[in-house]
């Protein structure tokens, strides 16, 4: 890795910009990367991965962000509450991941297609 790094100053970027191109990239990285190549954008790209992510791991983030919440009963100050799944939800999730599929596959036919 060091003899990169050596090789990349050498070429005139800095030691501090060498070293960021060498790291691998995070998943964050890839999300916003692909959804930039997509009408939907990079911004809208991560809040749809963050938001999968955290149901998909149990992350209280996800859990009270994305699911439909009704209190079944109240005793004192503590609430009883059923988490449900959101249908409106789930379709616009799984509208934008299709999308995203789809530009993906167009992609990749365009650059897989021999062009001489």
């Amino acid at each position: 890795m060091r003899q990169l790094t050596d090789l990349i100053v050498a070429a005139g970027v800095s030691q501090e910009e060498a070293k960021k191109a060498l790291r691998s990239p995070n998943y964050k990285d890839i999300v916003r990367e692909a959804g930039a190549l997509t009408p939907m954008g990079a911004d809208q790209a991560e809040v749809i991965w963050s938001g999968c992510s955290s149901l998909a791991h149990g992350d209280t983030y996800g859990t009270l962000s994305f699911l439909d919440r009704s209190i079944v009963a109240t005793e004192g100050r503590v609430h009883l509450t059923q988490l449900t799944g959101s249908p409106a939800l789930l379709y616009r999730v799984t509208d934008r991941a299709v999308a995203m599929l789809q530009h993906a596959f167009a992609l990749f036919k365009e650059r897989a297609t021999c062009h001489h």
